[in-house]
């Protein structure tokens, strides 16, 4: 297991000793990649099966080199990436890397176990042939293979991992004309498929440019964050002489290796500021702000939650105006952020802008009605700029909102008495 995170660590235990009362201790937990390797190396050499379990972040940093190691230096080990939210790029490129499963965090005890056994023995009838399958080809036992695949296909007429396991037979015996055709077919039957699409390509690469070409732009329609694939239709087409086309390549390439560095310094930076951003809000402050400089025109929805950091510690040191500019900059980049408008409420609020405040509310209400219900402290805030702005009914209503989800919730409590006890006019009296 590579991995950081204490939390999952200590789960994954629990899975292993309680859950599945396993004897002995077979969870090796590294931190370094080059131990892990060597790890799964110690236990391939003593022929016991492994599974290995990484961090698709360590340390904030992607564990692509690693993952691709294992994979190609360890084929038979099976490998479980873990990882947070994500997007389908990402996602994308994790399949093709050829890992076995993908586990998105937080999980509980059961769903980590059931992915362990998917990964180590997948379920069906199908999938138990397909793994027979790829261990005559390993032992190069092509016969036996075809078999598996024409009785995979006799199961689900037109499987694109039967004839996926049939063309790589077929290339073992060198016939590459019919491999091709079955890498064609399974392509037909799934076109999302990455395999059969890199396998034609490669079949392709010395004989036939133009289909190479076509294959190798495919496969990164479908997963666009492989740096060294698009060096490669960008060399391409430099051989083409067709240096347009060539330069637009080799810079998406340039920018997707930039794009993997900078993950790595905003994982960095955001950490640094996390962990001051109570002690010392104006140190956090440099930090967002050094990130988002550094992203210049680049900004995306994902940096919505550094805006609101930034703010939050804006505010902290009593910077209300500054923390309202901010969250304006945020909504140039994403207009209609329900959190971004929120917390620019309460920058309003701060400066005692209440009306503002309110406005600005409104907008959030209108995005999201339930918006309201996050948490008892959200309608209480919004209930106070409401209060402040003499609107007690709207108030009232959203003191009650913060009543229901917490009924014991103090300031709503004391605010909803007050406005109870003296009517509409102590508003103006009431404390932010």
């Amino acid at each position: 297991m590579l991995s950081d995170d204490q939390l999952f660590v200590r789960a994954m235990r629990a899975a292993i000793f309680k859950t599945l009362a396993v004897k002995t201790d077979c969870l090796d937990v590294q931190q370094n990649p080059a131990l892990a390797m060597k790890a799964v190396h110690a236990v391939l050499t003593r022929k016991a099966p492994v599974l290995v379990l990484a961090d698709r972040l360590l340390r904030g940093r992607p564990t692509l080199t690693f993952l691709r190691g294992v994979k190609a230096t360890f084929p038979q080990a099976k490998l479980l990436v873990m990882t947070h939210e994500t997007t389908k790029d990402e996602l994308s490129q994790l399949y093709e890397i050829g890992v076995d499963s993908i586990l998105t965090k937080p999980v509980s005890i059961d769903t980590l176990v059931e992915k362990m056994a998917g990964a180590i023995k997948p379920q069906g009838k199908i999938s138990q042939l397909v793994q027979e399958g790829k261990c005559f080809l390993e032992t190069n036992d092509t016969k036996h293979a075809m078999d598996i695949s024409r009785e995979i296909l006799k199961l689900k007429p037109g499987s694109p991992v039967a004839l996926m396991l049939m063309g790589d037979a077929l290339l073992k015996e060198n016939r590459r004309d019919e491999a091709i055709h079955a890498y064609e077919s399974a392509h037909e039957g799934a076109k999302l498929y990455l395999e059969p699409l890199k396998k034609l390509a490669e079949a392709n690469k010395d004989i036939n440019e133009d289909a190479y070409l076509r294959f190798m732009r495919k496969l990164d329609s479908i997963s666009p964050l492989n740096t060294e694939r698009k060096c490669e239709i960008g060399k391409v087409y430099a051989r083409k002489n067709d240096n347009e086309r060539a330069d637009r390549y080799f810079t998406a390439a340039i920018e997707n290796a930039r794009r993997e560095a900078l993950n790595h310094v905003d994982n960095v930076i955001t950490d640094i500021a996390e962990t001051v951003a109570e002690s010392a809000p104006a140190l956090a402050e440099k930090y967002y702000v050094q990130l988002l400089t550094m992203k210049g025109d680049n900004l995306t929805e994902a940096d919505m939650v550094t805006f609101n950091r930034l703010g939050i510690a804006l505010r902290r040191q009593g910077k209300w105006r500054e923390a309202v500019e901010n969250y304006k900059k945020a909504l140039s980049v994403v207009a209609d952020d329900e959190r971004v408008l929120y917390n620019m409420g309460l920058a309003y609020a701060d400066g005692q802008l209440y009306r503002m405040a309110v406005g600005a509310f409104e907008q959030v209400q209108r995005i999201n009605p339930k918006f309201c219900r996050t948490a008892a402290v959200v309608a209480f805030s919004m209930a106070n700029a409401y209060a402040m702005s003499k609107d007690v009914p709207t108030a009232k209503h959203f003191l009650a909102v913060a009543l229901e989800l917490d009924p014991k919730h103090a300031p709503s409590l004391r605010m909803l008495s007050k406005l109870e006890a003296v009517g509409s006019n102590i508003a103006n009296g009431l404390d932010s």
